[in-house]
């Protein structure tokens, strides 16, 4: 089923989407990790 979709006319279409939306939950959840390391580093150096 999935290939029919990605075969169609619109399927590039489809597929640039999937692309954008995996690259932006990728960089979302690597800003989210950085803050998290951030948060955790401060609050380990303010206790020393």
């Amino acid at each position: 089923m999935l290939l029919d979709i990605f075969n169609s006319p619109l399927g590039s279409g489809a597929e640039l989407f999937l692309l954008i939306v995996c690259i932006l939950i990728g960089l979302g959840a690597g800003l989210s990790t950085m803050d998290i390391r951030n948060t955790l580093f401060k609050g380990n150096s303010k206790k020393k």
